[in-house]
């Protein structure tokens, strides 16, 4: 009954839901830190431990792949970056999803919100090509009217009109929407957006710190409805 009630709340007041990927969706790190040791190594560099490398994802597969490269201190021969994440992208298409999971919840939370007629996108710094692929592997893209990847958009997250590109693409405005991440990106490209923001702890953000400007902060993530009914309440 509680479960009926929240999605009745939520589609009386035609709230969007946002969702960043990686971190928010999915565990995607065994497969990013496969392809990104592949290509350190392609080109004669030490590989980085996963626990290190989700450290350095949400910012996009440049700025991930520069940090990468920059573990090895003793490296002495120069990397053009954007060779490089041509090359990383080639070994993730070739093993995308071997290791990625779906977070425990997901995939009964985002039936229930379809079954409502809410309408969810995602915005993520994830580059478009693996964005599509992931998602169709997994079985998720069924549940976005609208997504905008990292190469998408000119002003990607932390950037505001990131999250505003994706809402166009659904169809909505950012008045109406409620945006679910679990970095600082997230938070910071919500408030510039003028969205509030459900933070997840379980994803690949530091601390609770990291986290305490959102409007709510969720633990698993069967929590979210009950947080957004809560943001909505407090809203009205």
């Amino acid at each position: 009954m509680a479960r009926i009630i929240i999605c009745l709340y939520l589609n009386m007041t035609r709230k969007a839901i946002v969702f960043d990927l990686d971190g928010t969706l999915i565990d995607s790190i065994p497969d990013v830190c496969a392809a990104v040791n592949e290509t350190l190594v392609f080109y004669k560099r030490a590989p980085v431990c996963s626990a290190k490398l989700s450290k350095m994802i949400g910012l996009g597969a440049q700025i991930m792949l520069q940090k990468a490269f920059a573990e090895d201190t003793a490296a002495r021969t120069p990397v053009l970056i954007e060779e490089a994440v041509q090359r990383y992208l080639d070994f993730y298409k070739a093993k995308p999803t071997d290791r990625t999971i779906i977070y425990p919840g997901v995939v009964k939370v985002l039936e229930a919100y379809a079954r409502e007629g809410i309408p969810m996108g995602i915005c993520t710094n994830k580059p478009a090509v693996m964005t599509k692929i992931i998602l169709e592997a997994l079985g998720l893209s069924k549940f976005f009217c609208g997504i905008a990847a990292g190469d998408n958009v000119t002003h990607p997250k932390p950037d505001g009109r990131h999250i505003k590109l994706t809402l166009e693409r659904m169809g909505e405005i950012a008045a109406s929407a409620i945006m679910v991440g679990d970095s600082e990106a997230d938070l910071m490209a919500a408030h510039d957006a003028g969205v509030p923001c459900v933070a997840v702890a379980y994803g690949y953000s530091q601390s609770d710190k990291d986290l305490s400007k959102a409007a709510a902060i969720i633990y698993t993530f069967k929590q979210l409805p009950a947080a957004i009914t809560k943001i909505l309440e407090v809203r009205k």
